[in-house]
């Protein structure tokens, strides 16, 4: 099994800055600020690639060996929107209510679903809801069928932006002063299945930084499948 560390540090509000040398393929994971009107502390979270055509992202998952567990800091919760679920919200719905646009949920390339793009449907099974201080799990993921367009990280018809970014979730909070997480994401590198145990700490306010503690530090771990 080949196994890659790359170390990471979180920004103040800003993406997370890499600072080892990462291989072609799969960089690591990205976590950006996003800006709103309704009070909310909103960060999405990237997988980043770096070669058109060869690199395509399938699932997140949480392991015996590589749980999956993102918590908000802080005191505060994750946000749920009353009409919000664990994956993209439809684009009916986000025109309707445009706080939709800013819920916590999953998805693999899409930010939202729409009629017209049918097969950006993320599977999901057994997986918990995203709701109180924590989201965990060891024994569920969620994914797209294997050549899916929406897990081209080059593809922006989906709503990315089309750059090497892969969206992977949306995590919201309108109380916490920092989110935090680790996961397992599996992807494909030019027709290879590979691995990687990531984190991520996001921090709103420089105040925070002490919430971290040994978190601040980011780990990424990858191993070949066979």
């Amino acid at each position: 099994m080949k196994m890659k560390t790359l170390s990471m540090l979180a920004g103040v509000g800003a993406p997370l800055i890499a600072t080892a040398t990462a291989s072609a393929g799969f960089l690591g994971i990205k976590v950006v600020s996003k800006p709103n009107n309704f009070g909310l502390f909103v960060c999405n979270v990237y997988a980043e690639f770096d070669r058109p055509g060869e690199d395509f992202m399938q699932a997140v998952a949480g392991t015996g060996n590589a749980p999956l567990l993102v918590q908000v800091l802080g005191g505060g919760t994750f946000y749920n929107h009353s009409f919000g679920g664990n994956t993209a919200p439809g684009s009916m719905l986000v025109n309707a209510f445009p706080a939709l646009a800013f819920d916590s949920f999953v998805t693999i390339g899409a930010k939202v679903t729409s009629n017209a793009f049918p097969d950006a449907t993320v599977q999901a099974p057994g997986l918990p809801m995203i709701e109180g201080t924590q989201f965990a799990t060891t024994t569920a993921a969620w994914a797209v069928i294997p050549d899916a367009p929406q897990a081209d990280p080059f593809n922006s018809d989906y709503g990315g932006p089309g750059d090497g970014n892969s969206l992977i979730a949306q995590f919201s909070t309108a109380d916490g002063s920092a989110i935090v997480g680790t996961f397992l994401v599996q992807y494909f590198i030019n027709g290879v299945s590979e691995q990687s145990i990531v984190s991520f700490a996001h921090i709103p306010t420089p105040g925070a930084l002490a919430l971290l503690g040994t978190a601040g530090l980011i780990g990424v771990r990858r191993r070949r499948r066979s």
